[in-house]
Parts: C-alpha cells; sequence; structure tokens
C-alpha cells in the first residue's frame, strides 16, 4: 500500500462534491442477492469485499460490446487452477481456463454483446463448484473499440442566464471544455448546448426559466432519451438544475451504468446556499462528475461512500499517486467500528498509527485533486493513474 502522508489542519469553508450515486442500486443491487458488489474495469482499488466473494457469490461488473477484459486475482496457491465463469450473459460459457504469471493468475475474456450489460464473474472449479481456495487483490483490466475522446450535450434544464461571474452558457460550455481537456490531458470534440424544453419527447416536462430542483439525477434521466441530433445522442449527457437535493453540488452514475443512453450527471447552478455558483466551481463540479462516470473514486472515501456500496474494506481509491487524507479515513473507521460495521480482518489491519490529531483544523493533502471528496480551490489536477483510467474507460462506453 502507498505510504501515509503525515497532514496538518482541516479544511475550512470548502464546496464538497456529492458522492457518486451509483446506478446500481437501480439494477437490484440487494445484500443478499448474488453479486452484491460491484466493480469497474481498471480501478485499483483493494477490496476484501470482492476477494471474499469472488469465490462465493460472484462479483457484478459492466461489459460492453467490444471489450477485451482481463480477470486478475493473487493467489498464495501456485497449484489452484480455477475456472472464470460469468453469468447473466453468453460469454465464457463452460468456464474460461487461466493463465499463471507468477503468484497471479490472469483470465482473458471477451464477449459477443448487442449492447451493454450485467454480468456476475465468480471463480470456480471445473464442475462449476465454487472454490474454498482464497484469492486476493482482484482487478478487472479493460480496454474497448471505442475512442478515448468525448463530447458533452450541455442541457439546460433549470431557469439560468450567467453564472455568479457573469459567463453565459456559451461562454460556460468553452470553459467547461477546456477544464476537461486541462484536468484529464483528454481531447474533447464539442460541447453542445440544449434546452431541455426543445427535447422532442419530454421537452414539455421542463417549461423554460422554470426554477427546477430535483432529489437525484434519477430525476431528469429521460433528457438523457435521444434528441434526434447525431452529435448530441452520442455525446454524455450533462444536465444543469437550480438544485439538489441534500444541498450536493452534483451527482453521476458510476463507470456508465445506463444501458442504451449516454449517463446523465446533474449539477447544480446553485450553491447550498441558494446563490448562484461561479462558473469555475460548475467547471470543477461537472470534471469531477464525469470522472465518477468514467471509473474514478474519490482519493479519500467519504462516509456515503461506504455505506451507498455497502464495501467497508476500502478506504480509498488505491491509486499509488494520489495521496489520500489519513485524518479523515480514521475518522470512518472510528465510526465504523463503534457500531460494530467492520471487523479486524478488514483492511483497516494495514493502517499505520499516527500521533492524535489535535480538536481542529487539517488540511488534507489530496485537497487539491479533482476526486477529493471536498474542493477549495479554482486550480484542481489529476493524477498520471486517474488520467489513464478515464483514457482506458472510454474505449470501453460507446459513444
Amino acid at each position: 500500500m502507498k505510504l501515509w502522508k503525515n497532514t496538518c489542519l482541516i479544511l475550512v469553508s470548502l464546496l464538497y462534491w456529492a458522492c457518486s450515486e451509483s446506478g446500481v442500486d437501480a439494477e437490484g443491487r440487494n445484500p443478499s442477492a448474488k453479486g452484491r458488489f460491484f466493480f469497474a474495469p481498471n480501478v485499483h482499488q483493494l477490496s476484501d469485499s470482492i476477494d471474499d466473494r469472488i469465490t462465493k457469490e460472484g462479483i457484478r461488473t459492466r461489459i460492453t460490446p467490444g471489450g477485451k477484459y482481463t480477470l486478475v486475482a493473487y493467489s498464495d496457491s501456485v497449484d489452484v487452477e480455477p475456472m472464470l465463469f460469468v453469468d447473466s450473459i453468453k460469454c465464457c460459457e463452460g468456464g474460461c481456463s487461466g493463465k499463471h504469471e507468477g503468484d497471479s493468475l490472469l483470465f482473458d475474456f471477451s464477449c459477443v454483446l448487442g449492447q451493454p450489460a450485467y454480468a456476475i464473474l465468480s471463480l470456480k472449479d471445473k464442475n462449476g463448484d465454487y472454490l474454498t481456495n482464497s484469492f486476493h487483490q482482484v482487478r478487472l483490466d479493460g480496454i474497448g473499440i471505442y475512442p478515448d475522446k468525448l463530447s458533452l450535450n450541455l442541457i439546460i434544464a433549470g431557469a439560468f442566464d450567467s453564472t455568479a461571474d457573469g459567463v453565459t452558457i456559451d461562454l460556460l460550455a468553452k470553459k467547461i471544455r477546456q477544464t476537461l481537456q486541462g484536468i484529464y490531458d483528454v481531447q474533447v470534440d464539442s460541447v453542445y448546448v440544449s434546452y431541455a424544453s426543445e427535447h422532442p419527447t419530454v421537452g414539455h416536462l421542463y417549461p423554460r426559466d422554470t426554477f427546477l430542483s430535483v432529489k437525484t439525477f434519477k430525476d431528469v434521466d429521460d433528457l438523457s432519451e435521444p434528441w434526434g441530433v447525431s452529435e448530441k445522442d452520442n455525446a454524455f449527457d450533462v444536465v444543469l438544475v437550480n438544485g439538489i437535493a441534500d444541498s450536493v453540488a452534483g451527482q453521476a452514475s458510476s463507470f456508465f451504468m445506463q444501458d442504451l443512453n449516454m449517463d446523465v450527471v446533474v449539477i447544480s447552478l446553485n450553491s447550498e446556499y441558494g446563490s448562484l455558483q461561479k462558473s469555475q466551481t460548475i467547471q470543477n463540479v461537472v470534471a469531477h462528475e464525469i470522472g465518477h462516470v468514467m471509473g474514478l473514486s474519490h482519493t479519500t472515501l467519504t462516509m456515503s461512500d461506504l455505506f451507498k456500496w455497502g464495501d467497508f474494506s476500502v478506504l480509498d481509491d488505491g491509486l499509488e499517486d494520489t495521496p489520500y487524507c489519513q485524518e479523515r479515513i480514521e475518522e470512518n473507521i472510528l465510526y465504523l467500528k463503534s457500531r460494530g460495521l467492520i471487523e479486524s480482518d478488514y483492511r483497516v489491519r494495514f493502517l499505520n498509527d499516527s500521533d492524535e490529531s489535535s480538536v481542529g483544523d487539517y488540511i488534507c493533502p489530496d485537497h487539491l485533486n479533482i476526486m477529493y471528496s471536498y474542493a477549495s480551490r479554482s486550480y484542481l489536477e489529476s493524477s498520471p493513474m486517474q488520467r489513464a483510467i478515464v483514457k482506458k474507460n472510454l474505449t470501453l462506453i460507446p459513444h
């Protein structure tokens, strides 16, 4: 694991990012269901829950047409010869054999699909029975056939004239494009501007210049239905509203959860206090939420992240080149332990003891990263590993 960083003083007067809203919920992620844990391709999080469940109930993931995937699992026994089974779709029928590379097992597979689909990945014996062997550091790598560049369809669904600093919608679109290209080093072909009131099928539900506040991004999911313009229909939809419940700044589904359309990202034009946001804030929130769609996690996971995913063994994004906030993780651990939600055999055992921070303020070392849960600066950055994940996962998302 990466070394813990020493940190100092709490960040105050922060604009907080909303934790990404997982589309897995809509797919019936039930604690008692098979494949209750989800993992996206090309992420680096270390999850005891996934390691444990890959041989018991399987792990849910998203498979897209044309994608080439490799499930990687480490085993302490070089004599283990498991098979990879892909359930819920016709793929790897009868099990796919793996190959040894040192103490790791690699399972290469691709699936013939007409559209993206959920699948349950599990390791079993050749008879299709679950194994008693343990595996660790389970991850899924993938590369697809789609371009590693993108376009956005910026949809105005709420009342809007300009941002708090006087930036009009056309100029805001240009600034969002520049921000995405600068932070993720990806090519953004276009940022189209659309008005919800002009949508060919649901426009009547969104009167022009009407104040619109939503509970979640799912409330404007219908705006991702076809606009009848190929350029817009092949772009990722970003919907601007006047407010989101619980005063969050933005919401998105993690790693492309919808079946046919581009994911809806919803962004609030107003702050938690009801005042208009500045353009730089909106640009940063768009970039943060697009990061979630592309598979990026918060650098330091929030308590909300832990409860939404139900995986208390994941504490940070697992990337060696992004810092994380030890103080916030320790706060999370204390909370989970106090409620009996984590046990000593979870990954928290790897945490180093540190001096207790005094009650007061501290600055998290990841506070300048675009995927930090809170933000206080006009300039934010990403790491090389984050940019690589975005580019790889772009190739797996039909667009």
